[in-house]
């Protein structure tokens, strides 16, 4: 497995220093990112119970909805910035079923088959090797249990009619975007949802 150290430290160091700024991204894109969040937990069509992993949770919009969707069981947020998890805390703190961990989604600190859902909404496309991180969250859902990504794309294609926000998304977050649906189709999971939005792609697999 590659080492992720030199990223960690980088990644670690940008969204510490940015953390207050974060929130700003969802502003400048007009709320459809939290609309998209939103939909991709009505796709994956998840109970009011079970243990939910939230990877990249960040400043924790997608970690509140998953709380309070899934109001009988456990959510964990996992982020590499101390920082952003203060605000996530801060944000999320009526949620008393949503816990926090610093750590990376390259190298999961969690057992095989410990999660009855795993999401990654507004994440893959701002790290380093998201194949890894797909394949650790495969490797952490129970069997019959669901992965549910959300992403921007890397091949946009022509029609990307927020090509100013994408762009400016991209330098400041050093977000090169992620086609993941290929590699996704390598593993043992059956393909629930796919939804090739142009600039972005969501995808809900559950693991066979």
């Amino acid at each position: 497995m590659p080492d992720y150290s030199d990223e960690t430290k980088k990644t670690r160091d940008r969204y510490n220093r940015l953390a207050m700024l974060y929130d700003l991204d969802d502003v400048l894109w007009l709320g459809s990112k939290q609309f998209s969040r939103k939909k991709l937990i009505k796709l994956t069509n998840l109970s009011d119970s079970g243990l939910v992993l939230d990877l990249t949770t960040g400043t924790g919009r997608n970690a509140g909805l998953l709380a309070k969707r899934v109001k009988n069981g456990t959510v964990i947020g996992i982020d590499i910035s101390r920082n952003v998890l203060n605000i996530n805390s801060f944000r999320n703190k009526k949620h008393k079923n949503l816990h926090r961990v610093q750590g990376t989604v390259q190298v999961l600190p969690f057992s095989d088959k410990t999660f009855d859902a795993v999401f990654c909404t507004c994440g893959m496309d701002t790290i380093d090797g998201p194949e890894i991180a797909f394949t650790e969250a495969v490797r952490v859902v129970k069997t019959g249990g669901t992965v549910s990504l959300l992403h921007l794309k890397n091949n946009k294609g022509p029609l990307d009619v927020f090509n100013f926000l994408s762009r400016f998304y991209t330098w400041i977050w050093r977000a090169e975007g992620v086609d993941l649906f290929s590699h996704v189709k390598q593993h043992n999971v059956d393909v629930l949802v796919y939804k090739n939005l142009q600039i972005a792609e969501a995808i809900v697999v559950r693991k066979t």
